[in-house]
Order: structure tokens, then sequence, then C-alpha cells
């Protein structure tokens, strides 16, 4: 009699994991964000973006192709218009820290000190370390589920992400929404050293592309000086996948000087 009630809870046990749903299962907070990381990036990634910034005075908007090899932590991104822009390419080699900017128009490359990584890129509300991925939020930071929310719609897991005490980051705190039905990020927040919130990422449109699902639209605000973070902000700048390809053979030589100085 024991033996069969024995086996009766066994087998009942082995159902009940089977049947019960991924995101009801016990996920740290490290492996939500690897989850997530690996879904929108995979181990390398080739995209085609539209980037439109938006002003109180004007918009524009960018072309761009971008290169990513998550796993040899290099990127590389040109842009391809309007006329006046096309031509600036950006290279990132995040073992080395370092990060080059070329500029068609003196026909020459800068280097870009860490301490720039915070500016702007391209007059945009992405910053240079957004661009080109110098800041990895699975390496440089510790990561703590605080808890879950809705937003956007879909119910997330809440993460906040501090850096770790010898990471060069550029921001004191992310909190990062992941939706636990599949992990994918929704919203980002980015806080200064002081906890200030200085920008709000949001990820949406979901959809299939390069065979697999991801948020297709990102939208970034930034929250300037004496401006209300909870007031409808004007000022934006939307990047949108108009393609992208994952997990394939980028050549080296993308990722070199010569590439980034080719006339």
């Amino acid at each position: 009699m024991k033996k069969s009630l024995f086996a009766i809870i066994i087998a009942a046990a082995a159902i009940l994991a089977i049947s019960v749903p991924d995101r009801l299962m016990a996920l740290t907070a490290m492996e939500i964000i690897d989850k997530a990381e690996k879904s929108i990036r995979g181990d390398s990634q080739v995209a085609m973006i539209e980037m439109t910034i938006k002003t109180r005075r004007w918009t524009r908007t960018m072309k761009m192709k971008s290169w990513d090899n998550r796993v040899a932590k290099k990127s590389f991104a040109e842009i391809l218009a309007p006329k006046k822009d096309a031509g600036n390419r950006f290279l990132m080699i995040q073992k080395e820290k370092l990060m080059w900017h070329y500029n068609p128009e003196i026909g020459k490359e800068m280097k870009i000190h860490p301490s720039m990584m915070l500016q702007s890129w391209m007059g945009s509300d992405f910053t240079n370390d957004d661009i080109v991925k110098e800041s990895s939020i699975i390496e440089d930071y510790t990561h703590v589920l605080t808890g879950k929310k809705t937003v956007e719609g879909h119910e997330c897991y809440m993460i906040t992400m501090t850096p770790k005490p010898d990471a060069a980051v550029v921001w004191g705190k992310l909190i990062y929404y992941a939706r636990m039905s599949d992990c994918l990020p929704v919203m980002q927040e980015f806080y200064d050293q002081h906890g200030k919130l200085k920008k709000k990422l949001t990820c949406g449109d979901f959809r299939i592309m390069g065979g697999r699902l991801i948020p297709t639209s990102m939208k970034m605000v930034s929250f300037k000086k004496n401006r209300d973070p909870e007031q409808s902000v004007e000022e934006y700048t939307q990047m949108v996948i108009k393609s992208v390809f994952f997990d394939i053979k980028i050549d080296n030589s993308v990722f070199s000087l010569q590439n980034l100085k080719r006339r």
C-alpha cells in the first residue's frame, strides 16, 4: 500500500511539472535577463534599422545597418541615409574597451573616450553606449527579481540591476521589465548615480522576424532637466527593425579599423 501511494505521488508530481507553464517555473533574475538577451540578439545579428528622432522643432529619420557579435563582444554600425549622414560608422571592441567613430566629412576616425559613452548618438535619445552595446547587462550588473508588474498590457517580471563594484558602466541602476510569458523585454528604466530616472526605453510591436518573436519597435525617451517623467513627452527617438538575421557568421574583417576607414 505504501509503495502504491508513493508511486501515485511521484506520478502526479511528474504530470504537474510537465503541465506547468514555463512562466510559472522558478526563474532567477539572471536567467530571465539572459533569456531575453539571447532572444533579441542571438549569438550574432545583422539588422537593417530605421531611426526617427523627434524634437519639438524638427523630425528626421536615418537608416542604418548594424552588425553585432555578442559572443566576441564586437559591434559595428553604419548610417546609410540620409545623404548628409551616410558614411558615418561606429566600431566597438568591448574586450579592449575601445570605440571609434569615422566621420566622412573630415575623412578621419576618432576614438571615443569611455567618459563620452553617455553622450547622445547622432543627436538622438540613444547614447553611444546604447548603439554599440559597450556595457553588458549580464556581466556588469547584479540582478534581483524585485516584483511583478503589468506594463503596456503585459504581465512582467520586474528586475532591478545594480553595477558590480569593478564594472565600468554609465548607469547607477537599471530596472528591466520582461514578459512573464516568454521573458521578452517590454521596458527598461535608466537611473543615474543619484537614483534619478534619466531615460525610459519601451519595446513593442512584437512580431516574428528573422525566424523568432522579437519586439521590432523601441522608443527611447530622455527625461531632461525640469521635465516631469509622468507628463506626456513630445521628444523621443524611435528605432524600428526593418529586417534582421540571427546567428549567422560575420566575417571578423567587419569589426576592423580598415572597414571603419574605408572610402
